[in-house]
């Protein structure tokens, strides 16, 4: 469900002039960023793929007038037959306020990378997303983040790794928690947060891996007849990809063939013989988690997808040698109305 439609009220109660005053920030891959009409309400959106600076030319004028999505990087896959990456962190934060702050405004970004694939070649747990933020750590608005957990692996240990959402563990080992929702403390009225543990996997005879936690849900741990279940991406309509990212992006092949209204998604786990069919629900594929090694034979996971925050899969095999897929880079997308 929308978080929020353009018609809350005290969205963009601003005091920087007229009533239908354009006004302009700037920052992101589009420095002026994208006009958008929602609802019948105009909106500009702003997106940054990599660290940047987000200038605002008063303060007061922006004072609850300006919506957040920070996404942090996913998690990577286990190598062999290793559990799933958990999610990127997500917060949305609703009309962030900068409180008695007047004049220009120069707030950083901070935007993590996916994590990449830990010891290619070797029996090896996943590596943890990079973290991302909003302003800096020590302003008052600041939104943070944290980078999605990796998938548990072989040798031990094969506990899945803590993360914004937790990493599934390895099998016979448990998955990790998501910390996101401890995040952003003293912030509630304005910020929600997503991110969920990941699944244990399970012992002989089936030897099945667990799969990572996703931002919109946990994943479901392995039993003797499966492997464990990614977690859910969340949906935020209002966060559509097609309302900032042009089709010229080179992000955007792998976002299109997806909803571009979810984030988030964990990734699939990886097996050991017998293999197992994939257990990967459709809002973990639509939120850009990767699937896990195929039920075929040895194989690698899938990479999460970028700017989704997606997580990889973790590997199908009994020998070293499959990768686990690396994780999606995160993003920050910063809209706010266009006139006050």
């Amino acid at each position: 469900m929308p978080l929020f439609t353009g018609s809350r009220l005290g969205f963009g109660k601003a005091s920087g002039g007229p009533s239908g005053t354009p006004i302009q920030a700037s920052g992101g891959e589009i420095a002026l960023g994208t006009s958008q009409t929602i609802d019948g309400v105009d909106y500009k959106y702003h997106y940054f793929k990599t660290p940047g600076t987000f200038l605002i030319p008063d303060a007061a004028t922006f004072n609850a007038n300006i919506d957040v999505i920070v996404i942090s990087g996913g998690g990577s896959g286990g190598n062999r037959s290793g559990g799933g990456g958990g999610a990127g962190g997500i917060a949305v934060a609703e009309e962030v306020p900068f409180g008695a702050s007047t004049g220009p405004l120069s707030i950083p970004i901070t935007v993590g990378g996916g994590a990449s694939i830990n010891n290619p070649g070797l029996s090896s747990e996943g590596s943890d997303g990079d973290d991302s933020r909003f302003g800096g750590p020590g302003d008052s608005w600041n939104v943070y983040a944290e980078g999605g957990g990796g998938g548990g692996g072989d040798p031990a240990p094969g506990i899945g790794r803590a993360g914004g959402s937790g990493g599934g563990g390895h099998y016979h080992y448990s998955g990790a928690s998501g910390t996101q929702p401890n995040h952003n403390p003293g912030k509630s009225a304005w910020v929600t947060n997503y991110g969920t543990a990941g699944g244990a996997g399970v012992s002989s005879p089936a030897h099945n891996s667990g799969a990572g936690g996703g931002a919109g849900g946990a994943a479901l741990a392995a039993s003797q007849p499966a492997r464990g279940a990614a977690g859910d991406g969340v949906q935020l309509p209002d966060w559509n990809v097609t309302y900032y990212m042009p089709n010229t992006d080179p992000w955007w092949p792998g976002i299109s063939p997806l909803p571009g209204t979810h984030f988030g998604g964990g990734g699939g786990a990886g097996d050991y013989p017998p293999y197992q069919p994939q257990r990967m629900p459709g809002d973990a594929t639509n939120g850009g988690g990767g699937i896990g090694g195929p039920a075929s034979g040895a194989g690698p996971g899938s990479p999460g997808v970028n700017g989704l925050g997606g997580a990889g899969g973790g590997a199908s095999g009994d020998n070293a040698g499959p990768n686990g897929g690396y994780g999606g880079s995160g993003m920050v997308v910063i809209r706010y109305l266009g006139s006050v």
